[in-house]
């Protein structure tokens, strides 16, 4: 049977993983994850596709405070609840929203690790982004995530993958929330759902991938050889496809070693 093998949050979009042993869901999606961003002085979201030293910006969740750390670089502190410097409008891909400034001093700490200005704003409490309504009801939110609250991958698909480049290629490359070993090679492109004792992971919409799986991780080089295996095994109809988006359903916790029963498209 599939079981959750892997679990990661990424508090500011687009920077390191953090690995964690549950999620715990709120209307959002998994909490800690992608309640931060980094934007331009238009308000537009920046991302590893633009800035690859994003991948190198380790934060940390402890208590009420985000830690930041980067090399050669005195860490930052800025508080997940803390109220806002000042409300900017920020833009994630074509949805608009209000958040919360994080402050002067944490705009210097990222703006000199990057080279560029920009600033760190926080997901407000009351935000209502609402997930495509394609794929999601009316008064299903995200945060500050590409569109949907969870991304599963599938360890089986990954091992293809790697198989075909003749190394192992790390799962944080793909940036999933949820890791399931068990499955067959791609036996996720069929999924219409995951059940889990308490709920499920209802899929949505296959992940199209962009440049950031192809990068080494160390090195922030592009590997043509990964593309060539991802471009011989996940491309469909044009499109460079790995992993599922999800939408949570009654799970409150998800944890490691918890067991997943597939349901597939009919």
């Amino acid at each position: 049977m599939p079981t959750v093998s892997r679990l990661f949050i990424y508090p500011i979009k687009s920077c390191a993983p953090v690995e964690v042993q549950q999620l715990v869901f709120d209307d959002y999606g998994p909490v800690g994850d992608r309640r931060f961003l980094l934007v331009d002085e238009q308000g537009q979201f920046i991302t590893q596709r633009q800035q690859p030293e994003m991948a190198h910006i380790y934060p940390q969740l402890s208590g009420s405070v985000l830690t930041v750390s980067f090399r050669g670089k005195q860490t930052l502190e800025v508080s997940l609840h803390g109220t806002a410097a000042a409300m900017r409008t920020v833009t994630v891909w074509s949805d608009t929203l209000p958040a919360d400034d994080c402050g002067d001093d944490a705009a210097a700490w990222f703006s000199a690790v990057l080279g560029i200005t920009c600033r760190l704003v926080r997901l407000p409490a009351d935000s209502r982004r609402q997930v495509d309504l394609r794929y999601a009801e009316p008064g299903q939110w995200v945060g500050f995530a590409d569109g949907f609250p969870v991304l599963v991958a599938a360890e089986s698909s990954l091992g293809a993958i790697s198989e075909r480049v003749g190394r192992e290629l790390p799962m944080e490359r793909f940036r999933p929330n949820v890791v399931v070993a068990g499955s067959a090679v791609f036996a996720e492109r069929e999924w219409q759902s995951l059940m889990h004792k308490d709920g499920m992971l209802d899929i949505r919409k296959p992940c199209q991938r962009c440049v950031i799986p192809t990068r080494n991780m160390d090195t922030l080089e592009r590997e043509a050889d990964v593309l060539d295996a991802l471009k011989e095994l996940c491309r469909i109809e044009g499109k460079i496809l790995f992993g599922q988006n999800a939408l949570v359903s009654g799970i409150q916790v998800l944890n490691i070693g918890d067991e997943l029963v597939e349901r597939f498209k009919s």
